[in-house]
């Protein structure tokens, strides 16, 4: 929804689970390898923001794509299963992005369902997670609903990555991928410096 809303995606190449592009999680619908998107979005207040944001794992099982994703941002935003509520992973998830410094947003998502207690989800937010209740983001990613909150939300609270341009070149290495035609396609996050088309780049890890 967020990448429709932000004109990442074509009419003609919608389709469900987007970001999911491996068979096992469009046909067990979980998230099991985090992908990136880099997104243009124009806020109310007239400005242009740039997001990078990362679709990360929820399960448990999957800790170390949600921490090495982390590492790489400034924010997260927690989603709830309204049907569901917390669980362990919500719990989990959450402390890696609190031991991260992170900008956490909450959101209840699936809002739509039949038979959903929002206010004893919102309690165990509250109860559990210390947030205020009008923190929480109540959104419906079936039929849209909240998807612009939670982009206004991210350009509020989130701060923009923070380094000096003039310092040696510091970056993390958060993730790669094969390409066909391109070859090996590297995911950095770049803390200090910068990086040109002429820059030589040293793996230290590998020489």
């Amino acid at each position: 929804r967020i990448l429709e809303l932000t004109g990442a995606v074509d009419k003609r190449h919608r389709h469900a689970q987007l970001l999911d592009d491996m068979d096992l999680e469009r046909e067990r619908g979980i998230t099991i390898k985090a992908s990136m998107v880099r997104l243009s979005y124009h806020a109310k207040d007239g400005k242009d923001y740039i997001l990078n944001l990362i679709d990360t794992p929820g399960h448990v099982d999957f800790t170390y794509e949600v921490s090495k994703s982390l590492a790489a941002c400034e924010g997260a935003v927690l989603v709830v299963d309204a049907g569901q509520g917390i669980e362990a992973q919500t719990v989990a998830n959450y402390y890696l992005a609190h031991e991260n410094k992170l900008t956490i947003i909450p959101v209840i998502n699936k809002i739509d369902l039949d038979l959903v207690d929002i206010p004893r989800v919102k309690d165990q937010i509250t109860s559990v997670l210390g947030f205020k209740e009008e923190d929480i983001i109540l959104a419906s990613a079936k039929e849209g609903i909240g998807i612009q909150e939670i982009l206004e939300r991210i350009v509020e609270v989130v701060p923009p990555p923070e380094g000096e341009i003039a310092h040696p070149l510091k970056a993390l290495v958060f993730d790669c991928r094969f390409d066909i035609f391109k070859g090996v396609v590297v995911f950095v996050r770049v803390v200090d410096g910068e990086i040109t088309k002429l820059t030589q780049i040293k793996l230290m890890h590998s020489g």
